[in-house]
């Protein structure tokens, strides 16, 4: 029997909307339904709408720690990439679109990029925990010795733990006859991503597969650090730091 043309519609838009979730699904495909990161002592919060989202176009909100802070962020997805605009959810009618990226680094990892300013998220409860008591830059202790031709030259090691979850460190020359200055590791080293569990500090492989690095405790004051091997840095608060995705 002929369908008419009625018919036909309704059965057009029951299969659309059957079809719709699965769509989304694809859309958003190994990427996690939320994502969350500490910026400033705040949470800031990404969650991505599947309800929403479709093969062209995938729907996100970010909450910046406030709940009125709230921006939706509008994009297509290639490969591991969504790439789009975003603006403020709430007053925002004429708000200028700035654009965004979001980066899938591991299976439970992006990395947000907002108007040029990077920053790592991680997925729901899967959030990898940071110490809040080691955030900010590490001095070890001059190493002297390096240099036999001028003794004053010593070597010494810094790290910078963010509470975003990376970290960067770095081994540089230093002359102990002159002041310590604060220098930040993350203006030259590479960041990587990091968790503490038990007093142990644990770095993100490329493989986003957690190893250990080192054990750690405060004492005094300062930050000591253990490697396996026998290795042990004694350090000193240089400056804390906090980054800004704003």
């Amino acid at each position: 029997m002929k369908q008419s043309t009625p018919e036909i519609f309704l059965l057009g838009l029951l299969l659309s909307l059957t079809l719709a979730p699965a769509l989304a699904t694809a859309a958003i495909d190994g990427f996690h339904d939320r994502y969350t990161a500490t910026v400033s002592g705040q949470t800031w919060v990404l969650y991505l709408d599947g309800s929403r989202s479709f093969p062209s176009m995938v729907s996100a909100k970010l909450q910046m720690g406030d709940a009125l802070n709230r921006h939706m962020l509008l994009g297509s997805i290639e490969g591991t990439t969504i790439t789009g605009s975003y603006k403020p959810l709430y007053g925002g009618a004429m708000a200028e679109e700035k654009p965004f990226s979001l980066q899938r680094i591991s299976d439970n990892s992006v990395r947000l990029v907002l108007a040029g300013q990077q920053l790592l998220m991680s997925a729901g409860q899967q959030q990898a925990p940071v110490d809040d008591t080691i955030i900010g830059t590490w001095n070890s202790d001059t190493k002297l010795g390096i240099n036999t031709r001028n003794p004053y030259m010593g070597e010494q090691w810094s790290i910078h733990f963010r509470a975003d979850g990376t970290v960067c460190e770095t081994t540089y020359m230093v002359d102990s006859r002159q002041p310590s200055q604060y220098r930040d590791p993350c203006d030259k080293a590479p960041s990587q991503q990091w968790k503490a569990e038990n007093g142990k500090i644990h770095y993100s492989n490329a493989d986003g597969q957690w190893q250990e690095q080192f054990n750690y405790r405060i004492m005094g004051g300062r930050l000591v650090v253990s490697y396996p091997g026998g290795l042990r840095r004694v350090t000193s608060p240089a400056e804390s730091h906090r980054i800004s995705a704003q």
